[in-house]
């Protein structure tokens, strides 16, 4: 009964727009009022525990890198870089769009930052060059799930906390999907534009490409000082996220100087709210993840599910569709931090790796965020191109489709995941 009560206050909460740590925090504080014999006080001692790791230390870090990158001129000169490298193709914006938001992707590690990064100076542009407003829109918006798959990925770092595994492992693990989801979505987007005629922009010049690459030189060289600085042992994850943000103020003020301080204090004033939302959301769920461990789900869920079948690909299955649903409802983050104390044991029995698991669940959740009706990014794109949330709907379902395919492709090909990871 306890357990009805629990997920049914969540689901109450969510559905009348509360936010979703008072969801996550309010329900678990009602199954203790209720059913536990212990103090309510156990809901903020939990909160506070969550939180209190100094691997989290790597997510308002890394918030706050994104935030400086996008303010100091360093997407700007991504996306100026990219058009010079594949802008002359057919569909060739449709490439920069994509091609862009990996690289954005791999120094900031959040899908919405670089779906406005990106779609505020390309959208506008591939609309004045003939695309459709509400392909550019949907484009942007898929694009920018890479975010939160290739590192450095904040819900990376959160499932690596939840999963007791090694932040620097399980980011390596990510790199496999967001490239494979990558390239698909290219495929699929130089498909539609060849089909209706989407012309590249200007003729390739070596000239400009090596321009440009000079340009954009100290921001092509941010993921590569922070990924290097982890996989190469010289930084942990954590400290490479603040290596990132003292690199990020260093190019943005002193290098491109498109900074100064009072924009650098506006921009790191954004990321610290940003930061508290999502620790929020992490705190909230140490405490719905107490009553989760006290009522032994993960345990009771592995027996029943064990009972009815022993197919590890039943499971997976099992486990997308829970994910997906989810995905249409809930962030990313909590998605994360609510699931991973549950699915993780009960993979251990069927024998699916946690490495594995983690690039499952990361690349399920971030197709979450182009679904309908909750999908951030989705909503972002639809800002940012000033076009009706549900016009937007319509151009994306097709790269819904397409990432679908290639979460079926992580869920029953592990090396696209493991394959990296086992190289460290």
């Amino acid at each position: 009964m306890g357990v009805i009560v629990l997920f049914l206050s969540f689901f109450v909460f969510i559905f009348v727009g509360s936010p979703i740590a008072l969801a996550l925090g309010g329900s678990a504080l009602i199954y203790i009022v209720l059913f536990a014999n212990v103090s309510p006080l156990i809901v903020m001692q939990q909160i506070l525990a969550s939180v209190n790791t100094y691997t989290l230390l790597a997510v308002p870090f890394f918030i706050m890198a994104g935030a400086l990158m996008e303010t100091g001129g360093i997407s700007k000169r991504i996306v100026s870089f990219c058009q010079a490298l594949v802008g002359h193709f057919t569909g060739g914006l449709a490439l920069v769009v994509v091609l862009a938001s990996v690289f954005f992707a791999a120094m900031t590690g959040s899908g919405v930052a670089a779906c406005a990064a990106v779609g505020g100076i390309m959208i506008p542009m591939m609309v004045k060059n003939g695309y459709h407003s509400d392909f550019a829109c949907a484009l942007q918006a898929t694009s920018g799930i890479f975010g939160p798959l290739i590192p450095p990925s904040i819900v990376m770092v959160l499932y690596a906390v939840y999963a007791n595994q090694s932040v620097s492992t399980m980011l390596m693990a990510g790199v496999g999907p967001g490239l494979m989801q990558a390239a698909m979505v290219c495929i699929l987007a130089v498909w539609i534009c060849h089909r209706r005629g989407y012309a590249g922009v200007g003729s390739f010049s070596m000239k400009r490409l090596l321009k440009e690459f000079g340009s954009s030189f100290w921001a092509l060289l941010a993921p590569v000082i922070i990924l290097g600085g982890i996989y190469s042992g010289i930084c942990t994850a954590t400290e490479a996220s603040g290596v990132a943000c003292f690199y990020s103020i260093l190019v943005g003020l002193f290098i491109y100087k498109e900074m100064n301080w009072k924009t650098m204090l506006e921009c790191l004033g954004k990321a610290m709210k940003s930061t508290g939302n999502i620790m929020l959301i992490v705190g909230a769920s140490g405490a719905f993840s107490w009553v989760l461990t006290r009522e032994r789900i993960a345990s009771k869920l592995a027996n029943t599910l064990l009972s009815i079948t022993s197919s590890e690909v039943l499971f997976l299955i099992v486990v997308m569709l829970i994910l997906l649903f989810l995905g249409c409802f809930i962030d990313s983050v909590p998605i994360t931090t609510i699931m991973t104390p549950i699915l993780a044991p009960i993979a251990m029995e069927y024998g699916v790796s946690l490495v594995h698991l983690g690039g499952i669940m990361v690349s399920a959740t971030c197709i979450g965020l182009i679904t309908p009706p909750m999908g951030l990014n989705l909503f972002m794109a639809a800002q940012v191109g000033n076009r009706p949330i549900h016009a937007v709907i319509g151009a994306i379902k097709p790269f819904i489709l397409v990432t679908v395919i290639g979460l079926v492709l992580v869920a029953f090909i592990p090396p696209i995941t493991t394959f990296l990871p086992g190289l460290l």
